[in-house]
């Protein structure tokens, strides 16, 4: 072995170091010298673990205490309802049973079938009968009846702008504003003259008519957002849109936004999952700003937004994955600060199983979940 070959074998024994992990007190071998308080990737991913279960216990301990309280108002509820229809039921009994003891003279009777078909036959032939049209057989009342009817269709002759000689149309409140504009149109054309025959005010509520729409949902972002819109459109197809740009990172769709967002509505919801791309080529000081000027953009535009947090790469190693986990980390104290949503995927995509061969892309079971979850978030969003 020569002098150089030497050199070398020492230069690599000092970069590369045995390193224990603090918490599980497994040993690796690392380039550079680590920190005092290392901690390997694994005992990592069981702390978010942890933490993961520890908030779905809150979750199930307050749901609990939630559901026992509901069932306790129930039952009272119940118990009030019960209270109260008893007492009902009393005192009906106690009004009959004194009725019956005053019309019996506190004698029994007995009482058959028969006894009480007749009682029924004679309760239905004691039926008034009378005639509602006896009035209009005499003559006075006849002619009430039409001086009236003259009168009152002499007074929507004169509150009408049809003059004299034309054809009235009565306008009953079951008539349409439609039907309305027909008749007068029509009337107009038969009389000869070009005089608008509209009554007031329905012009104006047939322009002024507008159809309320629904409020727009956005779903913008790279190629991961592929084969998503159909779980993501299923509820509301007409107002719910998915644009998946490929290869796009913050800065493009920054440029793009404004474009998509064309006749978007008033205050849209806006899902924005970008990011992936960037974190390949830029630093973490460029990304941070490519994301501040993409929210003066969103400002400007006055929408409901909320950022989807970057997902793993499983193919890159573990100097990615932590480059990543940096960003989501600021990215949502960025976005408290700023105003947005936040939400993030990290825990639900740990399974390789959920990418496709390449190691970026999903797969069609991490594309069924990330649709899944992304229409949860528009319907807790929207409601």
């Amino acid at each position: 072995m020569t002098d150089s070959e030497v050199g070398v074998t020492h230069v690599a024994d000092d970069t590369m170091k045995m390193t224990g992990c603090g918490s599980c007190g497994m040993y690796m071998i690392l380039e550079g010298a680590p920190g005092k308080s290392f901690v390997c990737m694994k005992c990592r991913l069981i702390e978010l673990m942890e933490e993961k279960i520890r908030g779905l216990e809150m979750q199930v301990e307050s749901l609990v205490e939630f559901r026992k309280g509901f069932e306790q108002i129930m039952e009272q509820r119940h118990e009030v309802s019960e209270g109260k229809s008893s007492d009902l039921q009393m005192e009906a009994g106690l009004g009959n049973f004194e009725g019956r003891l005053g019309e019996e003279s506190g004698q029994w009777k007995h009482v058959t079938k028969r006894t009480r078909q007749r009682k029924r036959r004679a309760s239905e032939g004691e039926i008034d009968l009378q005639n509602r049209f006896a009035e209009l057989e005499n003559e006075e009342g006849a002619q009430q009846v039409v001086t009236e009817g003259d009168r009152a269709r002499k007074k929507r002759r004169a509150v009408s702008p049809i003059g004299k000689g034309e054809e009235l149309m009565e306008i009953t409140p079951n008539m349409s504003p439609r039907r309305i504009q027909d008749g007068l149109k029509r009337i107009t054309r038969e009389n000869g003259n070009g005089k608008n025959l509209q009554p007031e005010g329905t012009g104006d509520r047939l322009e002024n008519s507008t159809v309320t729409r629904k409020r727009q949902v956005y779903v913008i972002g790279d190629s991961l957002l592929r084969r998503i819109d159909r779980p993501v459109t299923r509820a509301d197809p007409e107002n719910r849109r998915v644009c998946c740009l490929p290869g796009a990172k913050i800065r493009d769709v920054d440029l793009r936004l404004k474009r998509i967002l064309k006749g978007a509505g008033k205050n849209p919801l806006i899902i924005l999952h970008v990011g992936t791309n960037d974190t390949a080529r830029f630093s973490l000081e460029s990304i941070k700003g490519d994301y501040v000027r993409l929210g003066r953009t969103l400002k400007e535009i006055e929408a409901q937004v909320i950022f989807s947090g970057i997902l793993p790469v499983p193919r890159e190693g573990q100097q990615r994955c932590d480059k990543i986990m940096t960003i989501n980390r600021w990215l949502r104290q960025w976005c408290y600060k700023e105003g947005f949503g936040m939400y993030g995927h990290w825990e639900a995509f740990m399974d390789r199983g959920q990418f496709s061969r390449d190691g970026l892309h999903l797969s069609r079971e991490g594309n069924r979940l990330l649709g899944w979850r992304l229409a949860q978030l528009i319907k807790r969003a929207l409601n």
